[in-house]
């Protein structure tokens, strides 16, 4: 993105610092002075500290009105696109601001920057370096290096991280909480990317997992995460006859833990020496490994670098991972490299099923492992004497903890404090604590769940949400379902672990995972393809819709336009209908579709334009099971207009500024839709098909189907699209039998017609211009419109300002002309 050239104000706004630089008179600040020299900013700042979002977003629009805004609103309105993740629109604004944006808002400003142009972003980190801008304080030091860690190379990340520390050495009241991040980073201090440490002779390397990344909040404080290496480990130590070696305090803990193996359990064999690493999940390719270390690979791959929207994977290039429990559900992960990693190493050995049919859908081999925690018994051996009977509550949140009982946490900030041994230590000591002083466990956590009843503890698993996408397969499991998680984890990498340990080649070690699991892999591969149609409709769709179906004569030349108000906008409609009126150049037949349009009044129109109203509340929707919230006749608008072949959906809370002829008549080629991509922040198709599901907390079983059947249908992810202004093959709709399956998986799954329609279509639509549904308050204030659509929640006719309100009121209250009548 071009810098803007700077306002005459804003050089000299840079003159009067350079000039206090130079004489060292330090910069004003502080509230006080915020307020006086940008008092929107301020006020916005208060605003969104309130969270009170849609306020700020009014007065930023307010601001943003005023003919030339100033550097003020520019940056409000920068802070608040940042705030709402519009990162786009965040960066457009701040350039616009000059460097005010660097004094006033410099934090959010750099990371929309990186988060929009990361090359751009590193020039002007390099800018600082070379003297040739002003120098930022700590905290931007800091900012910048989170994403050069991200986007940068190693030399640029290291002077970056002296001036971040020299920075906050020098005012270190500038930022109370400077000496923890300074802390904290310095472990990285100086650390090359994918480095290669000595061969450990004739040791086999072998690396455990830990939690930790230079992205302190992104770090694990959840001692769960420690509880799965654990397990893991416990495959590891089986092996009696393997002598450790390495750091002292691992190789003494895993020592500990060889001591503790069940004796059922144990393993013989020849005498092999092992050397031990500790390696991050999420930062890994900052510490250094010799060529061939392996690992088992697990967990749920959440966090991406420092927050940076960047995930450190694959990983350490020396590392030769083992993929089993293995989650993820993260687009920004799941690059191209990324599935070429996963097929290379694969197949995958999933925590869920859920990721099985997404690694499927994108052709790597997965099958179903179920969690690692269900083997953490390895480790533990029976107890002489059981507790009496006593009940635990761990992180419980879906029903009162009782009186004189503590609700016990597993994730705490002193976790990510403590050694990755004083964690293992204390992940030993509290499932000790647990199986030594209870018999029942209530939590939330699954982590608390697997590995306690792998303890033999009775346990009441209840979840924040019992559709989450990570429980497919692991809940709820009876005492067979558990064990075949269990014995089937350990069968499968035994033989694959021994030949590690045996020192036998690579390709010959992945050759014999792959040959162990195939048979998973072909049962996962049966049971992704399976096609189970979703119970029929009692009555079809053409069927309910044709006691309320409308047709009307044909017109010459028209567009057929399609409202569909929502309660609340039924008293705009008029206006919504006379704006298109006015700025129609052809004949327009307007179908008002939705419950309550029968009552409306109308204003005088253009003889051009024809109304048709299709009142919808006598559908019957009881005998389809849905509800009135699920919004049926919009997936029914095939059927409600059956003689209608094509039709452009307009929201009422827009006004079109273009030609409405050249939006019906746009090229639709071999798809049913056309819609701009999503204004939201969020472009996951799949995030909000995953939400959707979310809501089936009462039904988890139908949520995991519903997973099933997303996954089956499309390859993860595709871009969600905005829904308010579509061009619609209403013609095709009806041939491909949309209306039927949609109404289906809308009972079924309880999903909304908006959610049903992705589902349907998913990536196969046409991208419409996002001229024809511009959307002032998220996308660039510059950009064409053809029609602007007041998708937020103020609307035009609030008492509330928003941007572009004038546009409504002029042309909602435009009247005919004379000779239009």
């Amino acid at each position: 993105m071009p810098s803007r050239p700077l306002h005459p104000a804003t050089l000299l706004r840079g003159a009067r610092r350079a000039l206090r630089a130079a004489l060292g008179r330090p910069e004003p600040s502080g509230p006080e002075v915020l307020a006086r020299t940008h008092p929107v900013v301020h006020e916005v700042r208060g605003l969104l500290h309130a969270k009170d979002q849609k306020g700020a977003q009014s007065r930023v629009d307010e601001a943003l009105a005023k003919p030339a805004p100033g550097a003020d609103a520019l940056v409000a309105g920068g802070l608040v696109a940042h705030r709402r993740h519009l990162h786009e629109r965040a960066l457009d604004l701040f350039d616009r601001a000059g460097d005010d944006a660097l004094a006033v808002a410099p934090v959010p400003y750099v990371e929309s920057l990186f988060r929009v142009d990361p090359q751009r972003g590193l020039a002007l980190v390099r800018s600082w370096l070379d003297g040739a801008s002003p120098v930022p304080a700590a905290r931007t030091w800091h900012t910048a290096l989170r994403y050069v860690f991200a986007h940068g190379d190693d030399t640029l990340r290291h002077a970056v991280h002296d001036r971040f520390v020299a920075a906050y050495r020098g005012n270190e009241k500038q930022w109370p909480g400077g000496a923890a991040e300074v802390e904290w980073l310095e472990r990285w201090r100086g650390a090359e990317r994918h480095t290669t440490a000595p061969a450990p002779g004739a040791r086999v390397p072998f690396a455990v997992m830990d939690y930790v990344q230079p992205g302190k909040g992104k770090s694990s404080q959840n001692i769960g995460d420690h509880v799965q290496t654990l397990s893991s480990l416990g495959h590891v130590v089986r092996r009696q006859n393997l002598r450790f070696h390495g750091d002292a305090d691992l190789v003494g803990f895993a020592q500990e833990m060889q001591e503790r193996v069940r004796p059922g359990l144990r393993l013989d064999g020849e005498a092999t020496d092992v050397e031990l690493y500790r390696v991050d999940r999420d930062g890994s390719s900052f510490q250094s490994f010799p060529e061939g270390t392996w690992l088992l690979e697990f967990g749920w791959h959440s966090h991406d670098l420092a927050g940076t929207g960047v995930w450190d994977f694959p990983m350490h290039e020396n590392l030769r991972p083992l993929f089993v429990s293995f989650h993820c559900n993260k687009r920004g992960l799941l690059t191209p490299e990324v599935l070429d990693y996963l097929r290379a190493h694969g197949p995958v050995g999933c925590r869920d099923w859920t990721t099985v049919d997404l690694l499927l859908s994108l052709d790597v081999p997965a099958f179903f492992s179920g969690c690692l925690t269900t083997t953490v018994s390895t480790v533990f051996p029976e107890l002489e004497q059981r507790p009496a009977p006593a009940t635990v509550y761990v992180d419980a949140v879906r029903e009162p903890v009782p009186d004189g009982q503590d609700n016990v946490k597993q994730s705490y900030r002193e976790v990510k404090d403590r050694t990755f041994v004083e964690n293992m230590r204390e992940a030993v000591r509290l499932l000790e604590w647990y199986r030594t002083s209870f018999t029942h466990v209530v939590t939330k956590r699954l982590h608390c769940y697997l590995p306690t009843t792998s303890l033999g503890l009775d346990v009441d698993f209840q979840p924040a949400n019992f559709a989450d996408v990570r429980f497919s397969g692991l809940h709820p499991l009876d005492h067979d379902g558990f064990e075949a998680i269990r014995t089937g984890m350990i069968a499968r990498l035994e033989p694959v672990l021994t030949a590690v340990f045996e020192g036998r080649d690579p390709e010959a070690v992945y050759a014999l995972w792959r040959e162990t699991v195939a048979p998973e892999v072909e049962a996962a591969r049966a049971r992704h393809v399976a096609t189970t149609p979703l119970p029929a409709l009692p009555v079809g769709p053409a069927e309910v819709a044709a006691p309320t179906a409308v047709t009307a004569p044909a017109v010459d030349g028209a567009v057929d336009v399609v409202l569909l108000p929502r309660h609340s906008q039924l008293p705009h409609v008029g206006e919504a209908v006379r704006a298109l009126d006015a700025s129609a150049s052809v004949p327009l037949r307007v179908w008002l579709v939705g419950p309550g349009v029968g009552r409306l009044s109308l204003p005088e129109l253009s003889a051009r334009t024809s109304v048709h109203r299709v009142p919808t509340s006598a559908l019957d929707l009881e005998t389809l099971g849905l509800t009135t919230s699920q919004r049926a006749h919009h997936v029914l608008l095939p059927h409600l207009l059956p003689g209608v072949d094509r039709a452009v959906v307009l929201p009422v809370d827009a006004v079109v500024l273009g030609d409405v002829a050249e939006l019906a008549a746009a090229d639709l080629g071999s798809t049913a839709v056309a819609a701009r991509h999503t204004s939201h922040a969020d472009p996951s198709g799949f995030g909000l098909l995953y939400r959707a599901a979310r809501r089936l907390d009462d039904a988890p079983a139908t949520a995991y189907d519903f997973y099933r059947r997303i996954h089956a249908r499309h390859v993860f992810d595709f871009n969600a699209f905005d829904t308010g202004v579509m061009v619609l093959d209403l013609a095709r709709l009806r041939a491909d039998g949309y209306a039927a399956e949609s109404l289906a998986a809308m009972r079924e799954f309880r999903i909304d017609a908006r959610e049903a329609l992705h589902l349907f279509v998913g990536p196969h639509r046409t991208e419409l211009d996002a001229a024809w549904d511009h959307v002032p308050t998220r996308d660039l204030p510059d950009a064409p419109a053809r029609l602007v659509h007041w998708a937020d929640p103020v609307k035009p006719w609030d008492e509330a300002y928003v941007a572009r309100q004038d546009l409504w009121h002029e042309r909602a209250a435009r009247p005919v002309s004379p000779a239009a009548r």
